[in-house]
């Protein structure tokens, strides 16, 4: 797995998943040379950005003293050519982009970032003289429309229905990387639905979860409670990476990261486990809604999932059930095949999510979805 002369770059490491990543790097990985692509002024601030971030990982004080400021190249995916230059940039021997907006928000800057820019990155970084992998950090969820079944590595990227911009900038990056990235040897690693830490729960970032308190409040779910669910925590889908970064010889150029059908978990599995959680002794079983009836069920919004603009939920809710319904599971038996473990499932970790997620409204958590 590597050597200690390895210089390793990760982009996005202020991000959700990449200050995961980055906790990680700086917990188990000290012999390795780190560089952080922070957008910042000057390296000073770009530090205590990146420090503030991983912090929320909660770290041992010891691998969080290892963040220094040379670690720090101040900048972004669009404009990169200008870092080619510094001696530190040019010893990168694995990159990891992480670097995305992961926003389900219809927003230009969703393709300008996730494609365009994110391609200029890429014809520049293919002028690194050591570079020997670049890991993509991908979706599962370029499946798009597709449903009721496992879906393979390979079957994607595709011609699909997209739900949002965000899965369809994502399968058209993948599409461009390999001709932009010239010889550069390329690895896309396509997490599933990655949901909360399997410790720390919801503390850094309530990113789904919320979707999953909604259902719970209400009691009622807009498909049937046995469709299932692919969803990972952020620590292991941190520690898949850095192992899919680091193994010398790879089987194949795409995995997923996620539970498979093996780990992947039912909506009424998971309300199950919400309500032990919760010490929720008498809880009615999760009933199925058409979705058709929701606009009838604005009166109740308030009293379920507290003071929200019901238009904005009501516009939550048809976006996550295209997603959360379409019975899904993602093969993981490649990364497994890696020498990988499996994760963890759902329920293992979500009385960790229960309980950190309860003081912040529900309308709160949901925006950092649509930011």
């Amino acid at each position: 797995m590597g050597h200690a002369t390895e210089t390793l770059f990760v982009t996005g490491a202020t991000g959700f998943l990449g200050s995961a990543v980055t906790a990680e790097l700086l917990e188990h990985h000290a012999g390795a040379r780190l560089l952080f692509l922070v957008r910042s002024e000057d390296p000073a601030k770009g530090l205590q950005r990146l420090h503030s971030a991983i912090a929320k990982m909660e770290p041992s004080a010891k691998a969080l003293a290892r963040l220094s400021q040379d670690m720090v190249i101040c900048g972004d995916l669009e404009n990169f050519e200008t870092q080619l230059a510094d001696p530190r940039v040019k010893a990168t021997t694995r990159m990891l982009n992480a670097a995305a907006l992961a926003s389900f928000a219809w927003k230009p800057d969703v393709w300008n970032i996730n494609v365009e820019h994110t391609t200029r990155f890429a014809r520049a970084v293919a002028q690194l003289p050591e570079l020997r992998r670049f890991l993509y950090v991908g979706t599962a969820m370029i499946s798009g429309n597709t449903a009721n079944r496992v879906v393979q590595e390979d079957d994607f990227p595709a011609e699909v229905r997209h739900f949002v911009p965000y899965t369809r900038s994502k399968a058209e990056i993948e599409r461009r990387l390999p001709q932009a990235l010239g010889g550069t040897p390329l690895v896309i690693a396509r997490p599933s639905i990655v949901c909360g830490h399997s410790k720390l729960g919801c503390r850094q970032s309530p990113s789904i979860f919320w979707i999953l308190r909604m259902i719970h409040a209400a009691g009622r779910i807009p498909f049937s409670p046995q469709r299932r669910v692919d969803i990972i925590p952020v620590d292991y889908c941190a520690r898949a990476l850095i192992h899919l970064l680091l193994k010398e010889k790879l089987a194949h150029a795409r995995y997923h990261v996620s539970a498979g059908p093996e780990r992947s978990c039912s909506f009424a599995e998971i309300d199950s486990a919400y309500c032990a959680a919760s010490n929720e002794t008498d809880a009615p079983a999760l009933a199925e809604f058409d979705i058709a009836d929701l606009a009838g069920m604005r009166e109740h919004f308030n009293d379920w999932f507290g003071p929200c603009d019901s238009r904005r939920m009501m516009s939550a809710v048809h976006i996550y059930r295209a997603f959360a319904g379409l019975d899904v599971s993602f093969d993981n038996r490649r990364l497994l095949a890696e020498g990988m473990q499996a994760p963890p499932r759902l329920t293992d970790y979500l009385e960790a999510c229960v309980q950190s997620g309860q003081g912040q409204p529900i309308a709160e958590q949901m925006v950092y979805d649509f930011r």
